[in-house]
């Protein structure tokens, strides 16, 4: 896929760069290369190379192709006379931004940077863009809170010629509509096979370091510890944080203790949290952070940075989580579209589509779900649909649609941006779960088998892997907590509200409870009295993070400009 050529420009391209942060600077010859990530089976240093012999016969379908071959996570800028180029990942881990200076294209990998360095200020910001982020707290394709500032999207190179032409075309998309498997015994060998597969890529890689897991009571850091276990790698640590008491970490700490590794606990209240939300340390995190098209993803950041003061943490440990098994094996599809609807047309499948995930993803704030903004949300979605070619006429893979819009907003842009947490802090990752070969196999997996994990679940409790699968033992129910929560107030204000109906209680439950049942204290964002207060419909804390980014750009928490000092403050 491309874009029209982008009108020919004489200035050379800049490059801002540092070497800060995991960026490293490659020369080969003529070629000029940034490198920031990881490469299996490959050294980074060869990369400069590899471009200096694709530029002695350029070729765009050449370039994908090379750029395709490349197995990691990763983002590259590089130039030599007579081009220029700029390419991230499959899910663009580590995102890139670009636009003119005058007539000279500029890259970088720090937006708020690039604004500065382009004069973008205030008056350039795209209202469509700012409603998304704020109805989302991210915005839509690669689309940025402002005009004249470009991304690249995941599976996606820029490529600017001697002349200044451009061309932004992607080498790889997930497409999990184009389904090649069956469901069936054999398909649970095949996603054993490629789970074992990658991990052990992650342990060639990491050559005997530390390998550091935030451990939870969910599938998805289960499966990397109880995988590496299985494959006999013991240099594994482990950590849990949050509210004293609360299920995650006691799952946590069992999981770790069956495993034979060793474990932490970093506790979190309402007051640390909220210290930490004014700290200097937090600041500077969300200004090195800032990709200006989501709201930082900020809460590993004080459990990680303590756990390092501790010493828990070794210089050369690599941080291994589990993003995002659990979108990617099915968990996201919603209820509506469980089953292939034959009965409706295209048309009516993808408004389906769009309703579905709008009302999923586009209330952080209850109070910004008016039919215009809907509207406005709406269109934009359409738009990216007929960008990418997507029409919704196939009912068995519909469901796919609402996978990829998902996949290239939420999860591309928020939910991976939690890696920014460990590079700030000078540490490595690695993102197993969002390896090449786990997108390659799960964009051919049929409804039937991701619809509640079903393949995800059957072939992790069928292999039993570390033994922390199977029986009672290992499931983790839901707890309130604190205790006082569970067993006092909740309980109290529960019965009161029976005779009004589940959203009544719900509603009320949110805004005056939620507040201190938040087991890893992110809503102390903000004082409790203001969301007390608050008549808005917040969901939950993305809604203030996402207030408070908006507010530290001049806008209000609808995206639109404020015309004086916001009432509350922190």
């Amino acid at each position: 896929m491309s874009i029209a050529p982008i009108a020919a420009q004489r200035p050379a391209p800049r490059l801002e760069f540092r070497e800060r942060f995991g960026w490293r600077r490659l020369r080969h010859g003529a070629v000029d290369l940034w490198f920031k990530g990881y490469l299996y089976g490959r050294e980074a240093e060869g990369l400069a190379r590899g471009l200096g012999a694709w530029a002695a016969r350029p070729d765009s379908d050449d370039l994908a192709a090379w750029l395709l071959g490349l197995d990691g996570h990763f983002a590259i800028a590089a130039t030599a006379p007579g081009w220029t180029l700029a390419a991230v990942d499959r899910v663009r881990s580590i995102p890139l931004f670009y636009g003119r200076d005058g007539g000279a294209y500029v890259i970088s990998s720090n937006a708020p940077g690039l604004c500065r360095s382009l004069g973008l200020g205030l008056a350039d910001i795209d209202s469509d863009a700012a409603l998304a982020l704020a109805m989302a707290g991210y915005t839509i394709g690669t689309d940025t809170l402002y005009r004249g500032l470009e991304q690249l999207g995941p599976g996606q190179f820029l490529l600017i010629d001697a002349d200044g032409k451009a061309l932004c075309r992607r080498y790889h998309r997930y497409e999990p509509w184009r389904v090649t498997e069956t469901d069936g015994p054999a398909l649970k060998d095949r996603l054993a096979g490629v789970t074992l597969g990658i991990l052990r890529k992650v342990i060639e890689s990491a050559a005997g370091r530390t390998i550091l897991v935030p451990l939870s009571a969910g599938l998805d850091s289960r499966l990397v510890v109880s995988g590496l276990a299985n494959l006999g790698y013991r240099n594994v640590k482990c950590f849990a944080y949050g509210l004293l008491g609360n299920h995650e970490a006691e799952a946590s700490r069992r999981i770790a203790a069956h495993l034979g590794f060793d474990w932490r606990f970093v506790r979190f209240t309402l007051k640390q949290q909220r210290a930490y939300f004014l700290s200097a340390l937090h600041r500077d995190y969300l200004a090195f952070a800032d990709s200006c098209c989501s709201c930082p993803f900020a809460q590993d950041l004080p459990a990680v940075h303590a756990l390092s003061a501790q010493g828990y943490i070794p210089d050369d440990a690599i941080l291994v989580n589990g993003n995002s098994g659990d979108f990617i094996s099915g968990n996201h599809i919603l209820s509506p579209l469980h089953r292939p609807r034959p009965d409706l047309d295209a048309s009516a499948r993808r408004a389906l589509i769009l309703r579905a995930l709008i009302g999923r993803h586009f209330r952080l704030w209850e109070g910004l779900g008016t039919p215009e903004n809907d509207e406005r949300i709406r269109s934009r979605l359409l738009q990216e649909l007929a960008r990418h070619g997507l029409d919704a006429g196939d009912p068995e893979t519909a469901h796919g649609i609402y996978e990829f819009l998902e996949f290239q907003d939420r999860q591309c842009k928020y939910v991976i941006t939690g890696q920014r947490i460990y590079e700030f802090l000078g540490l490595d990752w690695r993102l197993p779960l969002w390896d090449g070969e786990y997108l390659d196999f799960w964009q051919g997996v049929p409804l039937s088998a991701k619809v509640e994990q079903r393949l995800y679940r059957a072939t992790l409790a069928e292999r039993n892997w570390g033994g922390v699968w199977r029986g009672r033992a290992w499931i983790f129910p839901r707890r309130v907590s604190p205790r006082w929560m569970r067993h006092g107030l909740r309980p109290l204000f529960k019965a009161l509200h029976a005779p009004l109906g589940r959203r009544r209680w719900h509603r009320f439950e949110r805004q005056y409870l939620q507040y201190w049942m938040d087991l890893l204290c992110n809503s102390a964002i903000v004082p409790y009295g203001r969301v007390f207060r608050d008549r808005r419909g917040a969901r939950h804390f993305v809604s203030w993070h996402t207030e408070v980014y908006l507010r530290d750009k001049g806008l209000g928490f609808d995206g639109r400009p404020l015309c004086g000092p916001e009432d509350g403050g922190r």
